[in-house]
């Protein structure tokens, strides 16, 4: 069984927080999925706004920067840009583990890639998937051809699966 979200996107160059609205006219900034044993799947559905498309926004490369990878051994994420850089659909895949790496040992893992590790996992049923948008500006008028190479990455639109069942 799978769970799908909608959401309406309008980046900015100014390093402004980027407008991340839910189907629902709620805020996309922080969802939180209850995750039963049932779901394995979360398709989150991202769509430039109709007034960032005629700007020339566009999602850039394959729409997303993960960018914490402490519990990605419970999970797959991958993401699709479609429709000439208007959507983007990020799919969460996999979903099966209840254990996590404990805090302190992700970050000295991330601190030494050249260590090898023995980790002793944790119980955790609730964890974050981290990760940015990724967009460009290709200019109306010049859509082979983006003004300059720039990408611009939004905030964080958190995930949180929350209350995972045990396995």
């Amino acid at each position: 069984m799978a769970s799908s979200l909608s959401f309406e996107v309008s980046p900015n160059a100014n390093g402004e927080m980027w407008a991340i609205t839910g189907a629902d006219g709620q805020t996309g900034e922080e969802v939180k999925i209850h995750l039963s044993k049932e779901m394995n799947t979360v398709n989150l559905y991202y769509q430039i706004s109709a007034q960032s498309a005629v700007e020339g926004w566009q999602f850039a490369d394959n729409g997303t920067l993960f960018v914490n990878a402490q519990d990605n051994f419970n999970y797959q994420v991958n993401s699709i840009v479609a429709n000439e850089g208007k959507s983007m659909i990020v799919s969460i895949t996999s979903i099966e583990s209840c254990k996590t790496i404990p805090d302190e040992i992700a970050k000295e893992m991330a601190d030494n890639l050249s260590t090898p590790y023995r980790v002793g996992l944790v119980d955790n049923y609730n964890f974050e998937i981290a990760f940015r948008l990724i967009a460009k500006i290709v200019p109306p008028d010049q859509p082979e051809q983006p003004k300059e190479d720039v990408r611009y990455f939004s905030q964080d639109p958190r995930v949180i699966i929350d209350d995972t069942d045990p396995v």
